[in-house]
């Protein structure tokens, strides 16, 4: 009896081991496959923000057939050369940007001001350009702010 009695706990041993390393198997499994699943989720919810991210305010094409609209109705553009003015107001952004960025350093100031933004156009653009550079966003800076006054009027 003390015969049978051992083959029994030994056999239920072998099977709760058994039991246990079937089930720890599947509970690795398991874990890994759901922490699989909230990576593959996450990843692809980054990888549409940044999308979303990159495309929103990174280009100017929306507004070329605007203006080009405003100047000469019926013409239009092809996409090499949106592309083309897109990469050249990218451009010109950029070095307005840095050139204000510098005179605010020079300054010893941390904020670009208008009047940073204003004296960069003045020393990037050449000659008449860059007045009528500076007198056009003169011009849109006060209606801008016109337009603020006038809405909280109301």
């Amino acid at each position: 009896m003390a015969a049978a009695s051992a083959m029994a706990e030994a056999s239920s041993e072998t099977t709760s081991e058994e039991g246990q390393s079937i089930q720890e198997p599947k509970e690795a499994n398991s874990t890994k496959a759901q922490k699989q699943k909230r990576r593959g989720c996450r990843g692809s919810r980054r990888r549409h923000a940044n999308r979303r991210g990159d495309s929103f305010g990174d280009s100017f094409t929306p507004y070329f057939p605007r203006v080009l609209k405003q100047v000469h109705q019926g013409l239009s553009l092809s996409q090499e050369a949106v592309s083309v003015m897109d990469s050249m107001i990218h451009d010109i952004l950029d070095r307005i940007a840095t050139e204000a960025g510098q005179l605010a350093h020079y300054t010893k100031r941390v904020t670009i001001t208008s009047r940073d933004i204003q004296m960069a156009v003045r020393l990037l653009l050449p000659g008449k350009m860059g007045k009528l550079a500076e007198a056009q966003g003169t011009n849109a800076a006060l209606r801008t702010s016109l337009c603020a006054i006038w809405q909280q009027r109301k």
